[in-house]
């Protein structure tokens, strides 16, 4: 039995879900509306229940994609593991969790039975329930700034591949705690209406139907960032890639796919990497086209901004400095010694300098630290909202303002629960719904726009502006987040 399968059944024990033998145990081990599945194919977990339909196809005229080249300078922020509903699920306008409806809000047992409290919160620290949050809430979200303020740290829950199609259930969105290391944390919301950065999304647009594109974590997150498409890993090492149990009934988490995808969190083959991770267990090299590829060939300028960066590459990285999260060091074409990295990979004080001289680049990426990019575990929420509005602010009183749109997206929901059922695109996701405010001077003021988008959005919009060739299938039928824009106003 996997840890993680181990940490489960520990708190449903606590909570009353005891059964009677490892054999019932594993047949449960799934909501019993889960399909079985061959050894042959990618596991999958949870039948459609009809909620999750494709997205709704947005389309806009050659007039409306020329005009959106008024914007000279796009900047893309991509924050960590937060869904929607848990920042800003009572954001005025929103389709939030007043929404809900109460099968959604209600979780299930192994057994498919609502619990009849919540699961118990567990402090991962521990391994027991927080002492401070009572043990019979009511089943369904509930704010944690009671108990756990926005100012200090929460757990970092389990967010992975296969755990995350658990919990959406086929679209019922009833399985978050259930299939959390976490247990009821996963159905914990801040509302940050309050803060700097809900006073800042007020004034901008906020989309309440945005979706991380693949299921699972940071690194295939920044990965359809940066390239539009799964990572590959043939021939990996039988002690990485997912376990079927036999009767195919669960799946033990693994960083590789059956037929040889990298699903989880996984290091880069190139420097920098975390220290001591053999070559054979990193992510081999990838052979395929990346955004700032499609950007160098048609002469538009782009960096990659990583805080830390140059401390990771002198060998002394910060302690929340994430390898996985730095999207181009998975290419070959910006390896150590290359023209590629000499010319995009910088440090994030090199954005700081740029814009001080009127020299950011027409596409910026930027990646802070953990402990400031809202990553639960690794820094507060309430730190890390108000270092991306230090960020904002500085490019507001910058030349470059006039003409720039900024895209504050995350690169998943962390393990937590969203009610809204992810649209249907391919085996690979979207997943949960998560937050994304655009802000610009040609944005739509206090607006929250509806259009369903997801991360690879970002780069329809990139070769939509800049005119570039789609890097797949995905980013070219995804849509172009032009709705967000008036470029009319005065």
């Amino acid at each position: 039995m996997s840890k993680l399968r181990w940490l489960i059944m520990s708190f449903l024990v606590f909570s009353g879900g005891l059964f009677a033998s490892d054999q019932e145990r594993s047949a449960s081990a799934i909501p019993p509306n889960a399909r079985r599945v061959s050894s042959t194919e990618m596991p999958s977990v949870g039948v459609n229940d009809g909620k999750r339909k494709p997205p709704k196809r947005v389309f806009f005229s050659d007039e409306r994609i020329e005009a959106s080249k008024k914007i000279k300078y796009l900047i893309v922020l991509l924050q960590e593991n937060w869904s929607f509903d848990s920042l800003y699920g009572f954001f005025p306008g929103a389709h939030g969790i007043k929404h809900s409806t109460r099968k959604q809000r209600q979780q299930i047992d192994l057994n498919g039975i609502p619990f009849t409290n919540s699961v118990p919160v567990i402090n991962l620290a521990t391994g027991q329930p927080y002492p401070q949050i009572p043990t019979y809430l009511p089943n369904g979200p509930f704010d944690l700034q009671p108990y756990l303020p926005i100012d200090g740290l929460t757990g970092n829950l389990n967010h992975d591949f296969y755990y995350e199609q658990y919990q959406i259930n086929g679209g019922q969105m009833n399985s978050f705690a259930t299939y959390s290391t976490a247990g009821g944390l996963a159905m914990s919301y801040y509302d940050i209406i309050n803060t700097r950065m809900g006073e800042l999304t007020k004034q901008y647009v906020l989309c309440d139907n945005w979706f991380h594109s693949c299921y699972g974590g940071s690194m295939c997150g920044v990965l359809w960032l940066f390239a539009g498409r799964m990572p590959v890993w043939p021939n990996a090492p039988q002690s990485v890639v997912v376990q079927i149990t036999p009767g195919n009934v669960d799946v033990v988490p693994g960083l590789v796919s059956l037929d040889g995808y990298a699903i989880n969190d996984a290091q880069p083959f190139f420097k920098p990497y975390l220290a001591g991770v053999p070559a054979e267990l990193r992510v081999p090299p990838q052979h395929y086209k990346t955004i700032g590829d499609r950007l160098s060939a048609k002469g538009v300028s782009w960096k990659w901004y990583a805080q830390g960066w140059d401390a990771a590459l002198a060998g002394h990285p910060a302690p929340t400095f994430a390898f996985h999260h730095q999207a181009p060091v998975y290419f070959p074409q910006y390896a150590p010694g290359t023209k590629g990295r000499a010319e995009h990979l910088f440090d994030l004080d090199n954005f700081y300098a740029d814009l001080a001289k009127n020299q950011v680049p027409e596409v910026s990426f930027i990646r802070t630290l953990d402990e400031f990019s809202e990553h639960p575990g690794k820094g507060s929420l309430l730190e890390g909202l108000n270092f991306t509005v230090d960020i904002v602010e500085a490019i507001q009183a910058s030349p470059i303002w006039e003409e720039c749109a900024i895209i504050i997206a995350y690169d998943e929901n962390g393990g937590r629960w969203d009610h809204v059922s992810p649209p249907v695109v391919d085996r690979f996701g979207p997943g949960a719904r998560v937050p994304a405010i655009i802000i610009s001077p040609f944005a739509k003021k206090g607006h929250v726009d509806h259009t369903c988008y997801e991360t690879v959005s970002i780069l329809k919009f990139i070769e939509d502006r800049w005119g570039l060739r789609p890097l797949s299938s995905r980013d070219a039928a995804a849509n172009n987040i032009l709705k967000a824009f008036d470029f009319d106003q005065e």
